[in-house]
């Protein structure tokens, strides 16, 4: 399988679950699936394997320069790899932002624009749903209590 199959297998393989979050946020299937370490389970190693299997990597790649980082987006392992590192973290965003929704009492249909943000520009969606939540129930901590016993 080439390294342009694998980008599309991983791009479309979170598309299910990010309608899950939209379409069924509390559904058994969501909860086993998305609200899970299944996605990071399944994409990580993958992640992992591009990364560090392009070997020797990118020349001149480093964390610690603008040319660096640059240089990290050169090779089609490399970046495939990066958008896999997104794709699992938008997701990760895009549940928790459901389970805060849901936790502080907001209706689902005002979380899906955040939602839909999430997806496509990442932090934006996350500013999205602070600022809403911040509107809607004065809350501007992320902080997560824990349920009572």
């Amino acid at each position: 399988m080439g390294i342009e199959h694998v980008f599309l297998l991983a791009s479309y393989g979170v598309v299910p679950a990010w309608l899950l979050l939209v379409v069924a946020p509390r559904a058994r299937i969501t909860r086993l699936v998305v609200h899970s370490f299944a996605p990071c389970l399944l994409l990580a190693p993958l992640y992992g394997v591009l990364l560090f299997g392009d070997q020797p990597g990118p020349e001149g790649a480093s964390f610690f320069t603008l040319e660096g980082v640059s240089r990290i987006f050169t090779t089609p392992w490399t970046v495939t790899a990066c958008w896999i590192h997104y794709l699992v973290f938008d997701l990760f965003v895009g549940a928790w932002e459901v389970r805060d929704a849901e936790r502080l009492g907001v209706r689902h249909l005002y979380v899906v624009p955040s939602l839909v943000l999430t997806l496509l520009f990442g932090p934006l969606g996350l500013l999205s749903w602070g600022l809403l939540r911040l509107a809607l129930r004065r809350r501007l901590s992320t902080e997560e209590r824990a349920p009572a016993r």
